[in-house]
């Protein structure tokens, strides 16, 4: 199934739930093809199903793992990533948290293709009731055939061209995010990055602040881009926290220890 959507900054996105797919219309003829993991896959899947209705954390795991039974990090982690894809980790205007419920998408930022044909009944509900006039004798050359003629041509000129896009969408290099966990003590810290140099250098700088302490407890998701800084967790209550920030603003280690120890 493919479904059309638009990001908070209009961009336009296609979804192919069969291929596990998302494409990124980023400039008009330039794209960016993101492959998402099965789960994450199924889970957008089952919110676009019913647009604007909450589904329930039990049945998102269902649906998503409906191979083995998993924790509620890995939904946690899985909405973490799909956030991230789609520029919705800050706000979470396209995915929303239903307090206590579980997800739901935002239906304002789905497309709807249906309905295209209803233009044509209005036009012809304008014209109004049929000539009683006699009908004339149609003239040489039969220019309502030639009108018909050059339609075809241009819907196969259309077709031909939106044919090319896709086979060159499909075949372009897939970017796949990369996520490296690091543990210290009972503090988990998910670093995630659009490749494995970025990982890595994200990695790095995580493991080098030796944050092992009592108080450093939970579930941490952190993505960079630039001097940003995205950070979600799960504290041990249960409870979440989100932040945007940048290195001149605070400290790496500041916000960490904000967001699991509540500082």
């Amino acid at each position: 199934m493919i479904y059309h959507f638009r990001l908070k900054n209009s961009v336009l996105v296609e979804f192919n739930s069969e291929h596990c797919k998302i494409i990124i219309e980023k400039s008009p003829g330039t794209t960016e093809e993101v492959a998402l993991a099965r789960a994450d896959s199924r889970i957008l899947e089952l919110l676009l199903m019913s647009p604007g209705t909450t589904c329930s954390r039990e049945a998102i795991q269902e649906f998503a793992w409906d191979d083995r039974v998993v924790s509620t990090g890995s939904l946690n982690q899985s909405i973490f990533m799909l956030r991230n894809i789609l520029g919705d980790s800050k706000d979470h205007e396209i995915l929303i948290t239903v307090p206590r419920r579980g997800y739901r998408f935002n239906s304002d930022y789905l497309i709807n293709e249906p309905g295209a044909s209803a233009a044509p009944e209005q036009e012809d509900l304008e014209q109004g009731p049929p000539s009683t006039d006699p009908a004339l004798p149609a003239p040489s050359g039969t220019p309502g055939i030639g009108r018909v003629l050059q339609l075809g041509y241009l819907a196969a000129a259309v077709l031909a061209v939106f044919a090319v896009w896709r086979i060159y969408a499909w075949y372009q290099p897939v970017n796949e995010l990369q996520v490296v966990v690091i543990k210290q003590g009972e503090l988990s810290i998910s670093a995630v990055g659009k490749n494995k140099h970025e990982v890595d250098k994200l990695s790095a700088e995580i493991a080098g602040l030796n944050l092992s302490t009592p108080e450093m407890k939970g579930q941490v998701f952190i993505s960079r881009t630039g001097p940003r800084f995205n950070i979600s967790c799960i504290r041990t209550t249960g409870l979440t926290y989100n932040a945007e920030f940048q290195l001149h603003d605070e400290s790496l280690a500041r916000m960490l220890k904000k967001c699991v120890a509540a500082e």
